[in-house]
C-alpha cells in the first residue's frame, strides 16, 4: 500500500532555471558561460553534500579552469554563488498545489533532495513543498547525494516508511533507477501530468 509520494526540488518542483546564469556570469566576469556550466560535472557534489560553500566551489573551478586571480576575488566568488542560489528559487505553483492535495488525500509528503546549505538558508521558508513536508531529506543535512543509497534510507526513516510503501519522481534517472534498486516506486520526472499518470496507475496497481 502506497503510503507517502516523494519529490526532488531541481526542475521537478522547481522551474527551470531563470535565464541563463551561466551567461550572466559570463557577463560578470569574462569567463565563458561553458566553464561556470561545467560547475556540475565537477564541484557540484561536494557542495549538495555540504562540505563546501558556494564561494569555494566556484573558487575551486575558476582555479582548475586556470582563472587564478579571479578564483581569489572573495567578494565576487560570492556574488557568483548567489547568483547560482537565486537561478533555482522559483517553483512551480501547479506542482506544489498537486503534491499538497496528495497530503490532504492522506499521503505522507516528503521531499529528497540534492541540496546545498545555502539555497536552505535563504529560501527553504518560501517553497510550499518544504515547509508542508511530513519529512525533507536535503543532501547538505545528511552528507549524503542521490544515487548514492544511503539518503534515500534516510528519507524512508524519517517518514516512517518501507520502500515499497513510497513513491518517488525524480528528473535524472540515475537517481529514479537508485530509488528503484531498494524498491521505491520511482518514476522519470517529464512533467507533471505525466506523474499524475504514473501514480494513478501504480495506485490502480495496488
Amino acid at each position: 500500500m502506497i503510503k507517502a509520494v516523494i519529490f526532488d526540488y531541481g526542475n521537478v518542483v522547481s522551474l527551470a532555471q531563470t535565464g541563463d546564469c551561466a551567461g550572466e556570469m559570463e557577463k560578470m566576469t569574462g569567463v565563458p558561460a561553458a566553464v561556470f556550466r561545467s560547475v556540475y560535472e565537477k564541484f557540484r557534489f561536494e557542495f549538495d553534500r555540504g562540505t563546501i560553500d558556494g564561494a569555494e566551489m566556484y573558487r575551486q573551478l575558476l582555479a582548475d579552469a586556470g582563472y587564478i586571480e579571479l578564483s581569489r576575488d572573495t567578494d565576487l566568488l560570492k556574488k557568483i554563488a548567489l547568483m547560482d542560489m537565486q537561478s533555482w528559487r522559483a517553483f512551480n505553483p501547479d506542482v506544489c498545489d498537486w503534491a499538497l492535495s496528495l497530503k490532504k488525500q492522506g499521503f505522507k509528503l516528503g521531499v529528497l533532495s540534492n541540496m546545498p546549505t545555502e539555497f536552505l538558508t535563504y529560501y527553504e521558508k518560501e517553497i510550499p513543498v518544504f515547509t508542508a513536508a511530513d519529512f525533507a531529506c536535503f543532501s547538505c543535512r545528511v552528507k549524503m547525494i542521490k544515487p548514492e543509497e544511503g539518503i534515500y534510507c534516510a528519507c524512508l526513516d524519517g517518514l516512517g516508511i518501507a520502500a515499497d510503501e513510497g513513491v518517488f519522481f525524480d528528473d535524472v534517472q540515475e537517481n529514479v533507477d537508485a530509488g528503484n534498486k531498494i524498491g521505491l516506486h520511482s518514476f522519470l520526472w517529464t512533467g507533471l501530468e505525466k506523474a499524475k499518470r504514473d501514480l494513478a496507475a501504480l495506485l490502480q496497481r495496488q
